[in-house]
């Protein structure tokens, strides 16, 4: 049988076309596979794979072939969803699928629980549909250390909120640029309840008085003076200072303010610092009003053992008790008021008086004694305590002040002893 030459080259063209196309595909699996087999070296740190199920929850294909994952290998196994999760998440996942095309950009997180603990996994579909058929593409990411930081990140937040509320301090930031203070956590009141609208940015001259706010404004002056000089080099980290904040029923809290300075990206100097509330903390009340420090002195402490007076820095009073009073002969405190101290009380008092409150004006600390004093078996506790203005100056002193015998603590019996 003699075949045309022209069909004959047909078929050998067809033929070796055949074999080079079976060639070419043979190398594209192969290097697909070469590429497929490259996720053993990362089969630990692939986080995310593909999965190819059908409509009736069968496992048809799965991108990377190599992936160290619990879900990855259970569902391998498996080849279904519904044997590897749990009665809860499964119809979760089904009603997620149902609605998948509405809410595309909605990812499906659920939780599966293997060997090694629970793991947290976010999944996306997408239904691909192909002739009379379709099965759905399924982009599953495990999230699990997403999931343990945030709620760590979470925990931690509780905890700092719980210890500022229980303590009543806040944290805060100063823009040097705008002058704006911010406030990052909420002031609370005397009861741990979070005061409203006291987070963000704040009127500054709302929350402190504007004597305090000058003073406020100096010191930030002068650190960030330094910071500049250091080079951009906070060197004064301990610094901090008190002030007075302005509560919500226009009550004075006292809180220490300590702060950091730093420099951002954009070169702006930015403040941060806490604010430690210091009505439980603060041992020394601080006066800047006489009639206030006068109208305190004079409802305080009446009773009659205990002597109370309060001098300046001339040593003239400027506030005693009843008791003091009528310890040195005068009918009303008032009578005692701008005299100096050695006309009130007698000189051989005086001396030792006199050399405690000197003590307490240079050194702005307060100062106790207790011993026998003038008879014996008398005894005398005697308290002196400074008052400062806010920029620190000591300007008066409070003495207090009690006279005890020793036969008061003992019983008949000891004393005829």
């Amino acid at each position: 049988m003699f075949i045309h030459s022209s069909i004959l080259a047909i078929v050998v063209f067809a033929n070796f076309a055949l074999v080079v196309a079976l060639a070419i595909t043979l190398l594209l699996m192969r290097g697909i596979k070469d590429r497929q087999n490259s996720y053993k070296n990362f089969s630990g740190n692939v986080n995310e794979f593909i999965l190819f199920v059908s409509k009736d929850d069968v496992l048809l294909d799965s991108l990377p072939k190599f992936i160290s994952d619990p879900l990855y290998e259970r569902i391998c196994q498996k080849r279904s969803f519904r044997e590897v999760l749990s009665a809860e998440e499964y119809p979760r996942l089904k009603e997620y699928m149902k609605g998948a095309d509405a809410y595309p950009d909605i990812p499906f997180i659920f939780s599966f629980k293997g060997e090694n603990g629970t793991g947290w996994y976010e999944l996306r579909a997408f239904l691909k549909k192909n002739f009379n058929d379709s099965y759905w593409e399924l982009l599953i990411k495990n999230v699990t250390l997403d999931v343990v930081s945030r709620t760590q990140r979470d925990r931690l937040q509780d905890n700092v909120d719980m210890l500022l509320q229980n303590t009543g301090d806040f944290l805060w930031s100063f823009d040097v640029d705008t002058r704006q203070i911010t406030l990052l956590t909420p002031i609370t009141d005397e009861e741990g309840r979070v005061i409203p609208r006291s987070v963000g940015v704040q009127d500054i001259h709302s929350l402190l008085l504007d004597e305090e706010y000058a003073m406020f404004e100096r010191r930030i002056n002068a650190r960030i003076m330094a910071f500049r000089a250091s080079n951009f080099k906070d060197v004064d980290e301990n610094s901090s200072i008190k002030l007075r904040v302005i509560g919500p029923d226009h009550k004075l809290v006292w809180y220490c303010f300590r702060y950091r300075v730093y420099l951002e990206e954009n070169a702006r100097i930015l403040i941060k610092g806490s604010a430690r509330r210091m009505d439980l903390l603060f041992d020394n009340p601080i006066y800047d009003d006489c009639v206030n420090l006068d109208a305190a002195i004079g409802t305080m402490l009446s009773f009659p053992d205990i002597r109370i007076f309060c001098v300046d820095r001339d040593n003239r009073i400027v506030s005693c008790n009843q008791a003091f009073a009528l310890d040195f002969r005068y009918a009303s405190p008032e009578k005692t008021f701008g005299k100096r101290l050695l006309e009130v009380v007698r000189p051989k008092y005086y001396s030792f008086i006199q050399g405690t409150l000197s003590d307490v004006f240079e050194s702005g600390r307060a100062k106790s004694w207790k011993g026998p004093f003038n008879k014996e078996h008398r005894l005398l506790w005697f308290n002196a305590i400074p008052l400062t203005k806010t920029e620190g100056f000591v300007y008066r002193v409070m003495g207090v002040y009690i006279q005890m015998d020793e036969a008061d603590f003992k019983d008949d019996k000891n004393i005829k002893e």
